[in-house]
């Protein structure tokens, strides 16, 4: 795969694929909770599986970038079955200012997936991802506050203001902002300015993945989208506001999921 389709996949991690899987996770409220398989489908996406099929290109792509190093450690325990792990990667990611790692941990705490189940939880989770009027994001945090309690909505401030305060874009953009600009001053070649190429290479014969020297050119990964914050928050916002992510509706997640 082109090195170049790389690059908004580990922005995004959805590029490749619709998110209807992920949105069908939403399921009308019942006091039974479903079996561990049923809630394991609800909140497995097949770009788990892209991750780990990319997993060493997309990893060094994203060596500056927390938010999509640690998305990309999730993807890949949630694609073997190690939600728990998933959903501390998850965690740290969102500490990033990563809407889509938030997503995801709204869908295992409403499902009960590598961490309890907890509705509450779940819908300030989903309220954070939403921060940016993503509309995907939005249709699922409306369709989880309906199906919450008068009491559970009654306690979505008490019990959010403590996430807010660790996970808002007010708090977590800087934080990101931080570690990019820490990410560039240890950029590989002269620490007084000059970029000699940031070709990284590896053993062996080679591979249309890595070039026909098995290396990979990571110059794109400095350009100014990689490396200017602003830049940055402004392309996330163009792949997910002007429709190169879709959404299904929103289904019960008994029924098998419908393709994309």
């Amino acid at each position: 795969m082109p090195v170049k389709r790389l690059l908004p996949y580990a922005l995004a991690l959805c590029s490749a694929s619709p998110l209807a899987g992920v949105a069908a996770a939403v399921q009308a409220a019942d006091p039974a909770p479903p079996d561990l398989r049923a809630a394991e489908q609800a909140v497995a996406v097949d770009t788990d599986a892209f991750a780990v099929a990319n997993f060493d290109a997309l990893a060094k792509m994203a060596v500056n970038h927390p938010n999509e190093l640690h998305r990309i450690y999730a993807n890949k325990a949630a694609a073997s079955g190690h939600w728990r792990d998933a959903a501390k990667s998850f965690r740290i990611a969102s500490r990033y200012a990563d809407k889509y790692s938030q997503h995801r941990l709204s869908l295992l705490y409403w499902h009960g997936v590598g961490v309890p189940a907890d509705r509450v939880e779940a819908y300030v989770w989903a309220d954070l991802a939403a921060e940016r009027g993503y509309p995907q994001f939005l249709a699922i945090r409306e369709k989880m506050w309906r199906e919450l309690t008068p009491q559970q909505q009654a306690d979505v401030p008490r019990r959010g203001r403590r996430i807010v305060d660790e996970y808002a874009d007010v708090v977590a953009k800087p934080r990101f902002e931080r570690a990019l600009a820490q990410g560039k001053r240890q950029m590989t070649g002269s620490r007084t300015g000059f970029d000699a190429g940031l070709d990284i290479f590896s053993p062996g014969p080679g591979n249309q993945l890595f070039g026909a020297v098995g290396g990979v050119n990571l110059q794109g990964m400095y350009d100014a989208a990689r490396t200017d914050p602003q830049k940055y928050w402004a392309f996330e916002d163009k792949v997910w506001k002007e429709g190169l992510v879709t959404v299904g509706e929103i289904e019960d997640a008994a029924e098998a999921p419908k393709a994309p």
